[in-house]
């Protein structure tokens, strides 16, 4: 999970944009101002020589980055046919006086499922693990309320 020494922007994300799997995290010590993107692709790290003054230019650098090899992010954004799949699973929850969605869901196209955790803030967390069935996503999200602080989940 989290560590309480780093504070995470809503900004870091991971993706799926056609067959590659991107993860952007992007990140400051707590109470410090510049920002560090740790980007992957495919599991391989993108260098950064540099921090960030806004989280969002950290996130901008990297779909700049990612548009210009060619790997869209926004390419589904049009595109009202690609279909997901929510499962049944997907459920409200309160844990310790605080509220949460589990949220479960796959591409029509995609054989795995994704998990996403998301707080009264809007924060979400989506796991990189990806998930064989929604059953399993649902386990590893209870897991996890019950096994980790629940200020890993406040964001």
């Amino acid at each position: 999970m989290l560590s309480t020494d780093l504070e995470y922007s809503d900004f870091s994300q991971s993706l799926i944009i056609g067959s590659h799997e991107v993860d952007i995290d992007i990140f400051r010590e707590a109470g410090t101002a510049p920002w560090t993107l740790k980007m992957q692709v495919d599991g391989k790290p993108v260098e950064w020589p540099h921090v960030f003054v806004a989280d969002k230019a950290a996130y901008d650098a990297a779909m700049l980055h990612l548009k210009e090899r060619g790997l869209n992010p926004d390419m589904f954004a049009d595109d009202d046919d690609y279909g997901i799949i929510e499962s049944p699973l997907g459920q409200r929850l309160l844990v310790e006086g605080h509220p949460f969605e589990i949220s479960i869901y796959r591409g029509v196209d995609e054989p795995e499922w994704i998990l996403e955790i998301t707080n009264a803030k809007g924060t979400s967390l989506i796991l990189d693990e990806r998930f064989k069935t929604d059953k399993d996503a649902l386990g590893v999200a209870i897991a996890g309320f019950e096994n980790e602080p629940i200020e890993d989940f406040l964001g």
